[in-house]
This record gives C-alpha cells, sequence and structure tokens, in this order.
C-alpha cells in the first residue's frame, strides 16, 4: 500500500498543478506576443504557485523512480489525465464528454491492470 502512496502522491500534485496552471493563466492570450504572454504569466502568483507544484511533483518523482521499475511507475502517471478531467469538471466547470468518460475508464482499467499484475 505504501507503494502506491508514494507513487500517487506526486501525480496527485501535478493534476492540481494543471488546475492551478490554468486558473492562472485564464484567458490569457497570444494576440499581444508570445514575450508578452510568458512575462504575464510568468508574473502571476497563481502561475507561478501551478509552477511551484510541479516542481515539488517532480522531486517527488525522483523518489518514486529511485524505488520503482520505470516500466511500473511511469503508465500509472495516466492517473493525472483522470484527475485532470474530474478536477477540471469540479473546478473549471468543464464539460466532460462521453468520450472522455470512455477513455478515463480505459486508463483506470490499465491502471488497475499495471497494479494489480504488473
Amino acid at each position: 500500500m505504501t507503494r502506491f502512496v508514494i507513487i500517487f502522491i506526486p501525480i496527485i500534485i501535478s493534476a492540481i498543478a494543471q488546475i492551478i496552471l490554468k486558473t492562472g493563466i485564464g484567458s490569457t492570450s497570444t494576440s499581444g506576443g508570445i514575450l508578452g504572454f510568458f512575462i504575464k504569466t510568468l508574473t502571476s502568483p497563481v502561475v507561478l504557485l501551478g509552477l511551484g507544484l510541479y516542481g515539488l511533483g517532480a522531486l517527488l518523482w525522483l523518489i518514486v523512480l529511485s524505488k520503482e521499475d520505470v516500466s511500473f511507475a511511469f503508465p500509472l502517471v495516466s492517473l493525472a489525465y483522470v484527475l485532470a478531467i474530474i478536477l477540471s469538471a469540479l473546478f473549471l466547470k468543464e464539460t466532460v464528454t462521453l468520450p472522455r468518460i470512455i477513455g478515463a475508464s480505459l486508463i483506470i482499467i490499465g491502471i488497475f491492470i499495471i497494479a494489480r499484475f504488473g
């Protein structure tokens, strides 16, 4: 059980970071130029929080890589896609379509197979 906690913590942090980044970037566009876009986004405290969480997730992932085979652990990262769908529906009020639900379900089945038999 501890094995999966160590693996899923950085995955969960990365999915949360995605939602925070999306919130921080809002509707910022590149119409004012790519440099202006990056300056505006990289000075946003919310974007910086999201990037910080990504960094934390990456550091924690190094612990995972030190303990697990990449061929076992990395496919489990796909759980971040499922979490992103759920979190985007809850916090960003995005529409979750049937194809997304089917795709997420297939990912969950794959994660179960790897976790159980991998």
